[in-house]
């Protein structure tokens, strides 16, 4: 079973760090199999919202969108998502920023028109294995504000192994309750 770490904090006071959390619940015979950090290294990324979305004067499969960040002008960002379009709000990864695979973000000029910055899926990010377009945002997520803090991460992805005789762990609620014993 996975859950979220930050999930089982707001469920309960862990008085102790992500590893001793792993340690004791171990040795409750809640065998932790991987622990996975969530979005760690997302400092300059925010939400970004498409106020306008025109084809590629030059390329068939690029648009370039017209993104607002909140302050000033809309950012020119040229992107290659099939689910980029007018309102979209989408994780934006503003210049200088370093990605989570090591790549950083330029300015640069794409087929001859300027991107600053880069829209992204949930894969390049690594929040998710999503590669298939932008990672879509709700409506309501404010424009301008810091993915990281929007998203509550980082997080830690836990998964634990479970026996028969546990199934009052199955859900976060359940894990809680051993979490607070222990």
């Amino acid at each position: 079973m996975k859950f979220s770490e930050n999930w089982l904090r707001e469920l309960v006071d862990i008085p102790v760090e992500r590893d001793a959390l792993m340690h004791r619940l171990t040795m409750a015979g809640l065998e932790v199999e991987g622990v996975e950090l969530l979005g760690a290294g997302l400092e300059g990324v925010v939400v970004g919202e498409i106020v306008a979305c025109e084809p590629h004067p030059n390329a068939d499969k690029l648009r370039v969108c017209q993104v607002a960040i909140g302050q000033g002008e809309p950012l020119t960002i040229v992107c290659g998502a099939p689910n980029a379009r007018l309102g979209l709000k989408a994780p934006l990864a503003t210049i200088g920023m370093k990605m989570p695979n090591g790549v950083e973000i330029k300015k640069a000029a794409l087929r001859g028109v300027e991107s600053n910055g880069r829209l992204c899926s949930a894969k390049e990010l690594g929040i998710d294995a999503d590669a298939s377009g932008l990672m879509e945002l709700p409506a309501d997520a404010p424009t301008g504000a810091a993915l990281a803090k929007y998203l509550g991460l980082p997080d830690t992805s836990i998964e634990i192994k479970l026996t028969p005789n546990r199934p009052d762990c199955l859900s976060v609620r359940g894990l809680a309750r051993d979490a607070a014993a222990l």
